[in-house]
């Protein structure tokens, strides 16, 4: 499996051990972010109603709802990448897997919609640290101006 492949989009040689790392690795992955995403569904459940208080009810929902569509995009990443190690493994066993343009066209897809679903979903990501942590500080804030007019 030592085998270079010349992968055209960067002018460079790729075995096709580094083909299929690339595979592996999306998979690990899809795999991470759909644990994440559980997690980011029930910090935002937990803290429903702080958001509720504050007024970002419609604001939770579209992130929920962003959430959903990500984790829906990787179940169908994850089922091509999938598909797509399965054909590499056939095309190494009859040796064509230099030969095979559509083989490496494809890869260049999947490795193009596998960057921009990392992208998207980071951004998600990031927009829900970023409000969990403003409402933290709202309701801390809230505690501290009650700790005060006690004393």
């Amino acid at each position: 499996m030592k085998t270079k492949i010349k992968k055209d989009w960067y002018g460079r040689l790729k075995s096709v051990e580094e083909l299929h790392n690339d595979a592996t690795l999306w998979i690990s992955e899809i795999n991470f972010i759909n644990d994440e995403i559980r997690f980011l569904n029930h910090l935002l459940s937990s803290n429903y109603i702080d958001f509720l208080e504050a007024g970002l009810d419609k604001k939770i929902k579209g992130l929920i709802k962003k959430l959903d569509t990500e984790k829906n995009m990787g179940n169908i990443l994850y089922k091509n990448i999938i598909l797509h190690k399965k054909i590499m493994r056939e095309l190494i066993e009859t040796k064509s897997v230099t030969s095979n343009k559509n083989y490496l066209e494809t890869h260049k897809k999947l490795e193009r919609e596998v960057y921009v679903y990392f992208k998207k979903y980071r951004k998600i990501k990031k927009s829900i640290f970023n409000l969990v942590e403003s409402i933290m500080r709202k309701k801390e804030q809230k505690k501290l101006v009650g700790v005060n007019h006690l004393n």
